[in-house]
């Protein structure tokens, strides 16, 4: 019970911070199993906080916190998550491999108002050339599972296909996934929504051209993630609390949102670890919020203190 503690939050943050510091593989595996545990005990305990569901993407979304692919790579932990006040939680990212394991070992959809997105990515072997291969064979696998899927071109291996020479081969996977997207809603009787994940740079200024491209198929939602890969080192997620970095997110889904006008929800990723930074975020224009690295440093109840400084804010 020590984790549930008000008085334990600062010195867990303190020992978080330089277990990151020292033995980064070590300080996220803790904060999965903090995070694991924390939602199998206050599930028995309470629940969360009432919040303001959403709708994106054609979905009903309990509240507007998910956390970001990456920190539940297997799907461990899943839609637990709603006990720790998230309304949704990206699983992955799955290759063609990881994705077939995961749906073998839970073959049944959950019945709770959390939601499951999964994030799907290519064999580390695959060449771009290849890459419609893989992301076509995960949409497949995951589709029964799923309440919305993630393609996920953030990655430095998929970033290739964002490169101006991949401009076919990037033409030709979306066109393929829209594609299967609507052979499978028709053959399961389900429309599973399909969002894109790309990675938004801070220091640049232009938007890449993919935006409007994902607009005109008519994708589901793009996920900006403003920060990406593993887990921040301490100094990173420093930098983050910064006024100056929370501005410089805010402008860039505000110039997103522009962009899109309306046509693409957007989702936004990297930075995000208060009521704050959350509020700022939607105000600038994104529908959802992920969350990964405050997870690590705040702690598993980061979503419910997040909600609390929201009601008592509004």
């Amino acid at each position: 019970m020590l984790f549930f503690t008000p008085g334990f939050a600062p010195m867990s943050r303190y020992l978080m911070t330089a277990l990151m510091h020292h033995q980064p593989p070590l300080g996220r595996k803790l904060a999965f199993a903090r995070a694991r545990l924390s939602a199998r005990l206050l599930a028995g305990l309470s629940r969360p906080p009432a919040t303001t569901s959403v709708r994106v993407m054609g979905l009903t979304f309990p509240n507007p916190l998910g956390i970001a692919a990456g920190f539940d790579r297997r799907g461990e932990l899943g839609r637990q998550v709603g006990a720790l006040g998230f309304g949704a939680i990206e699983i992955g990212t799955l290759t063609p491999r990881d994705a077939a394991a995961y749906v073998a070992s839970r073959p049944v959809r959950g019945a709770t108002d959390t939601l499951l997105g999964i994030n799907i990515g290519m064999s580390p072997e695959t060449e771009p050339s290849q890459a419609q291969h893989d992301y076509l064979v995960g949409l497949r696998a995951v589709w029964g599972q799923a309440d919305y899927v993630a393609i996920n071109l953030s990655s430095p291996q998929a970033a290739e296909l964002l490169h101006p020479g991949r401009r076919e081969t990037l033409d030709a996977l979306l066109v393929a996934l829209k594609r299967e997207q609507r052979a499978l809603t028709a053959v399961s009787g389900r429309y599973v929504p399909l969002a894109v994940k790309i990675k938004l740079p801070l220091e640049s200024v232009a938007l890449p051209e993919t935006v409007t491209q994902l607009a005109a198929l008519r994708f589901d939602a793009l996920i900006a993630a403003l920060d990406v890969g593993p887990p921040a080192t301490p100094q990173r997620y420093a930098e983050w609390q910064t006024p100056q970095r929370q501005r410089q997110a805010c402008d860039r889904i505000e110039r997103l949102a522009a962009m899109l006008t309306g046509r693409l929800p957007i989702i936004a990723v990297g930075g995000i670890g208060s009521a704050q930074h959350v509020a700022g975020r939607l105000r600038a224009g994104a529908a959802l919020v992920q969350l990964h690295n405050a997870l690590v440093y705040e702690g598993p109840r980061v979503a419910l203190a997040i909600h609390k400084a929201s009601l008592q804010a509004g």
